[in-house]
């Protein structure tokens, strides 16, 4: 009975650690459970062998991933044409996925604890970043992301990136696993070395706020220095079916008549943006007349998404493009996609597959070549991120322009439906900002639209599902950081120390 009971107790523990972190996530933000819900699970965790640890570690993430990316079977099915149970399939295979940095963890942490003696809490910490950094994720979801509304700490990520938070946050649960372990008589820290050990942690919060004030200072500076930009997000609020209903006449007849009902409340709106495939066709077709219309009277700009066919060697290609058209109604610099969306927009192995080809209802987009800086006669050189490239952390980081000062993503999130995926997806396009130090401004077809300032805060945002116009003043900056400079140094770091004491771990046990 005592064994059955220590079980049932170690499973709601994993079960706790896991089910909480959709509670962490957008869009409830229970942030301030992060530096203690994942502890149970981790105590659990330190009290198995290696092999057991795995598959408890499996277990936890599986009960974090289901709950945080419980949309993507909805998504699948209707972004990929596909039936529901197809969805179901490929919501567990992301959420399984998802689990086996923290399945690597639970293995690798006994194994660690052997070889760091008071000093393992930061070990650990260390091995749980570069697991979270080196496993594949489909939608990158890091634990540091859970602080992006709270600009104090998460300017941080300007030095480290978002690892640098995660193990923070990381480190806060592990020390308090050693405080039980030290009360219960069964751990590797006394009291003194405990002690010492979370004076290190003190001291790495204050480099935080530190760091952060700093960041927050150059910010401000460069604000003072930056002429103001009037931009105007335009959500119309058009659905799946309606855009389909609608067609590309009626889709820019709709961003036109609210763009103008915006001009005319206010005038001194400089930019308009419009969302990911706001425009049905290229805009020089026939069909967007009236757009070059609106432009002719009003003299403002229009950022907009737009699907763009062209035939290059009697081949049919397809973008998922974004245009800026200029203030004399001539067309300016085009943007298309790199990051195309599995399923939704390519499909996976299909060169090496060829019965893939033959499946009904799939979309096959070309991807683009580069990131381009758009020729604005304003004073903002913005760069479009398209959908889900937004969240790509590192392909951001690498490929936007040295000269860009205004990051534009636009996207429908329509396909998600009335789910957290909207408030995840701002989430990770938000954290863009504090890590690059540059503003972002999102328009999003059904919501959530927003500005973003250069600190990564959400100045002004839409509700889901509405017809809204937000108009704001947008300081186009940018702050240089050390992350956008360097990258990843800190997770690499992280896995180089994390391997080297792997290697003394089983130097050791050989010699023994």
């Amino acid at each position: 009975m005592p064994l059955r009971r220590e079980a049932l107790l170690a499973l709601a523990a994993l079960l706790f650690s896991g089910l909480a972190q959709p509670l962490m996530s957008a869009p409830l933000n229970l942030y301030w459970m992060h530096p203690w819900a994942l502890a149970p699970g981790f105590f659990v965790l330190c009290r198995l062998t290696p092999k057991r640890a795995l598959f408890a570690g499996w277990f936890m993430g599986m009960a974090a991933n289901l709950g945080i990316f419980y949309w993507f079977a909805e998504t699948v099915s209707v972004f990929g044409k596909l039936p529901y149970v197809v969805g179901m399939i490929a919501l567990l295979l992301l959420a399984a996925v998802s689990s086996l940095y923290s399945a690597l963890f639970g293995w690798g942490l006994g194994h660690l604890r052997a070889v760091s003696g008071s000093g393992w809490p930061f070990v650990a910490a260390a091995w749980f970043v570069t697991c979270e950094f080196l496993s594949p994720q489909l939608f990158p979801y890091y634990h540091g992301l859970s602080l992006y509304r709270i600009p104090e700490l998460f300017l941080v990520t300007s030095v480290t990136g978002i690892l640098g938070l995660s193990f923070e946050i990381i480190l806060w649960n592990l020390l308090l696993v050693a405080a039980v372990e030290h009360y219960q008589g069964i751990g590797q820290l006394d009291r003194r070395a405990w002690i010492r050990s979370a004076l290190a942690a003190v001291f790495l919060f204050a480099a935080t706020v530190g760091i952060s004030a700093w960041q927050t200072s150059r910010i401000e500076a460069a604000e003072a220095q930056a002429s103001s930009l009037r931009i105007a997000i335009v959500q119309p609020n058009l659905d799946i079916p309606e855009r389909r209903k609608l067609g590309a006449t009626g889709m820019a007849q709709r961003h036109v008549e609210q763009s103008r009902a915006a001009f005319e409340a206010d005038p001194t709106i400089d930019v308009f943006l419009w969302s990911e495939g706001a425009l049905r066709q290229a805009p020089s077709h026939a069909d967007n007349a009236l757009v070059f219309d609106f432009i002719g009277q009003s003299k403002r700009e229009i950022w907009t998404g737009a699907r763009t066919v062209e035939w290059i060697d009697e081949q049919k290609k397809i973008y998922n493009a974004a245009y800026l058209l200029r203030r004399d109604a001539s067309i300016g610099e085009r943007y298309d996609k790199i990051k195309l969306l599995p399923v939704g927009e390519y499909v996976p192995f299909e060169e090496s597959v060829p019965a893939l080809r033959r499946l009904p209802g799939m979309r096959r987009l070309s991807a683009g070549k580069h990131m381009v800086v758009l020729d604005s006669e304003t004073s903002a050189r913005p760069s479009f991120l398209i959908c889900y490239e937004a969240i790509l952390r590192e392909f951001v980081r690498r490929e936007i322009p040295d000269e860009t000062n205004l990051m534009v993503n636009i996207t429908n999130d329509a396909w998600f439906g009335d789910t957290s995926c909207a408030s995840q997806h701002l989430m990770l396009a938000a954290a863009r900002s504090a890590e690059l130090g540059i503003p972002l401004i999102r328009g999003a077809t059904t919501g959530i639209s927003a500005f973003v300032d250069a600190r990564g805060v959400i100045t002004d945002q839409s509700e889901l599902f509405t017809d809204e116009t937000l108009v704001a003043n947008v300081r186009p900056l940018r702050a240089p950081t050390f992350y956008g400079a360097v990258g990843d140094w800190f997770p690499w770091s992280a896995t180089l120390l994390s391997l080297s004491l792997f290697v003394l771990s089983f130097v050791r046990k050989r010699r023994c």
